[in-house]
């Protein structure tokens, strides 16, 4: 039942991160527990007090290779929260893209989160009964520990490379969560790019698009994300997070881009993505993940958040 009732609790959307700048609006993300596990009920809106928090997993490391079950590389990832998978929706995640479910977790307490090489169709989310130990002789590629606090929305990220020494790990977002949705539109960019950040000493910059042009050639800033240091990777036993930038926009523009961060003046565009289409009826709120590229380029995941109506 207990089991039954954690599944439950993964919702089909997007969620992250802890602001550590805040620009534009101001606004910060509601949280939105698990209806059906927290007393709650479809569609209505569940504050910080039930005493959860809500995880989301993105793979951003273009060079991990698989282990097991078929030729390398292999970009995708089966990842477990304590002892149970994380996500009914999709028990893997793929290099670039986060994973389509949120998974709630008690808050305040801690939780051990390892990741595992893909094993190969039919075995998704085997490994967890024995997280973090080996599975079939596999071990985890990366484990740590986190303790989200009440009511937070928190993103982990396997981000880094292999090539670029000490960037490979997991890396943790939190921002704090409000009952009041952000009070116009918003973006809000991390900088999940360790490697390609390395040597660079304003990081990544970030900005929106005026056209459709991949990378885009009319560009204009992000406010305060112009300049968004490399972020630090959690140990085995401890979360260290990690700071984002929030700009309010004053519209949906046509896209966003990352490139390498400016003490000042424009950021040049290196990936583009089109804007996510908004949710209807909803504040545009925009998560921007900065991930390394093959090679030691830059690559850019952009996520639309549904602020409000969490629900089965």
């Amino acid at each position: 039942m207990r089991s039954l009732l954690v599944r439950l609790a993964v919702l089909g959307a997007f969620a992250v991160g802890m602001a550590a700048c805040t620009n534009g609006s101001g606004g910060a993300l509601p949280f939105a527990g698990p209806p059906n596990a927290a007393g709650g009920s479809q569609g209505q809106f569940q504050s910080g007090a039930t005493g959860q928090a809500l995880l989301r997993f993105i793979q951003g490391s273009p060079d991990l290779f698989s282990t097991f079950g078929g030729p390398p590389p292999s970009g995708t990832v089966d990842v477990c929260v304590d002892n149970l998978p994380f996500g009914v929706l999709s028990p893997t995640t793929s290099y670039g893209t986060a994973n389509p479910s949120l998974y709630s977790v008690p808050a305040g307490i801690t939780h051990t989160v390892a990741v595992y090489p893909f094993l190969g169709n039919g075995m998704q989310g085997l490994e967890c009964p024995t997280a973090p130990g080996p599975y079939l002789g596999t071990p985890p590629i990366l484990v740590t520990t986190i303790s989200p606090p009440v009511g937070a929305r928190q993103t982990i990220v396997l981000g880094g490379t292999s090539a670029t020494p000490g960037t490979f790990g997991l890396y943790i977002y939190t921002e704090p969560s409000f009952a009041i949705t952000p009070a116009g539109n918003e973006v809000i960019s991390h900088n999940a790019a360790p490697a390609f950040s390395t040597g660079k000493a304003n990081g990544v910059g970030f900005g929106q698009c005026t056209t459709t042009v991949t990378p885009c050639t009319v560009a204009v800033n992000l406010t305060g994300a112009q300049a968004v240091a490399a972020p630090k990777k959690s140990s085995a036993t401890a979360a260290t997070v990690n700071g984002t930038v929030q700009s309010g926009i004053n519209s949906v523009p046509a896209g966003f881009y990352d490139g390498i961060g400016v003490a000042a003046g424009s950021v040049v565009p290196i990936t583009s993505v089109p804007a996510p289409n908004a949710v209807a009826g909803q504040p545009y709120v925009v998560q921007l993940y900065a991930i390394d590229g093959p090679a030691g380029g830059l690559n850019l995941v952009a996520l639309v958040e549904q602020t409000l109506g969490y629900g089965f």
